[in-house]
């Protein structure tokens, strides 16, 4: 993961994927309206149908070729689609692969939707990269994002190109459940408790990790961690972003799950707030814990956003609201299923639709 060499993939020793992303977006996430700007732009090639053309929209033939059918279903069924756009998070085009499968996927697992049908892989291609360089990237994406799809129990995958001034790697997903077995996001009550099902600090590992070697960047890690902390950091991110929340999903549904988010984009308080603000009833959620990947929380300037609940975060966990009786044995099957542990990270309560996080919330270390 972290050793990924570009020479050896015919590349220069100088290619870093990361280079071909926008700066100036935090959270390496791509805006919404340049995503729908670029899936609502015309297609390359008018749809013929009973002899005559019809334009379409870039995400309109994306389905048509996929056989995604939106309409005319079955009574109680309902199509689901959800689209994830990211900069490149990190050199290694295979794991990037495997992220964004992970992260496109997420949101159908807050709805308690387990199985998806189909997905499409989208890898936008800059004018300064070369065709020879998207060629080698592109694969590598292809393979970590068809792999990961595996564990997902679709049946499809499909991979598309476009042109964008950045790199953007992409993934859609597809499925069609019955309106009874979703779960609604809105049935929180006041004494239900937040349930985290990944830790925190995924773009803050990855942006330390980059600051080894980078003698006036490294100034502010040097004197809390070592270089080999920041690498078991950025081993740990890399994993929790690839791993999928589907296990979680299907174990909500066995424990009254009241309602839940994918964190992804933005920090842990953005996230609770937006939860908070879907509720039927006016609360309030109170974040006490904070599961941190690896030593960052010891480094003061990630402390800082830590605490505060804005550190980015890519291909997070499931953000939950369920009963405090249901929350424990959730987090020991979980555990126990995915190998990996969940939190009990918050309460809920009567309130203002809002969230905090606690000034004296405990961080616990999350390692491997």
């Amino acid at each position: 993961m972290g050793d990924f060499n570009p020479v050896l993939r015919g590349l220069s020793a100088y290619f870093r994927l990361t280079n071909y992303g926008d700066r100036m977006v935090a959270g390496c996430k791509v805006p919404e309206s340049v995503v729908s700007e670029m899936l609502d732009s015309p297609a390359d090639n008018a749809y013929t149908w009973g002899g005559e053309r019809w334009p379409e929209t870039r995400l309109e033939e994306m389905l048509r070729e996929m056989n995604i059918t939106t309409s005319g279903l079955l009574a109680g069924v309902q199509h689901h689609l959800t689209v994830e756009c990211h900069y490149p998070v990190i050199d290694d085009p295979y794991e990037v692969g495997k992220i964004i499968c992970a992260d496109a996927i997420a949101d159908l697992y807050a709805m308690g939707i387990t199985e998806c049908d189909k997905m499409l892989m989208l890898a936008c291609r800059p004018r300064r990269m070369s065709m020879s360089e998207f060629n080698v990237v592109y694969s590598m994406m292809e393979e970590g994002f068809k792999q990961c799809f595996q564990a997902t129990g679709g049946r499809e995958t499909w991979a598309q190109c476009m042109h964008s001034d950045w790199f953007i790697a992409g993934g859609l997903a597809s499925s069609h459940w019955e309106k009874s077995q979703l779960l609604a996001r809105d049935n929180a009550v006041d004494g239900d408790v937040l349930v985290l099902t990944k830790p925190l600090g995924t773009q803050m590992a990855i942006d330390a990790y980059g600051c080894i070697g980078q003698p006036q960047a490294w100034e502010c890690y040097n004197p809390f961690v070592t270089e080999e902390d920041l690498r078991v950091a950025y081993r740990l991110a890399v994993n929790s972003m690839t791993r999928l929340n589907r296990k979680a999903a299907s174990l909500m549904h066995l424990h009254n799950a009241h309602g839940a988010l994918a964190v992804s984009g933005r920090g842990i308080l953005a996230h609770a707030r937006t939860l908070a603000l879907l509720q039927k009833q006016p609360l309030s959620f109170n974040i006490n814990i904070l599961p941190v990947i690896g030593k960052l929380a010891t480094v003061p300037c990630c402390q800082s956003r830590l605490r505060r609940g804005v550190s980015h975060e890519i291909s997070g966990g499931l953000l939950i609201c369920m009963p405090r009786e249901d929350a424990a044995s959730f987090c020991r099957l979980l555990e126990a299923q995915d190998g990996h542990p969940a939190w009990i990270i918050g309460t809920v309560q009567s309130g203002q639709r809002d969230a905090i996080v606690c000034k004296n919330a405990r961080i616990i270390e999350v390692s491997e």
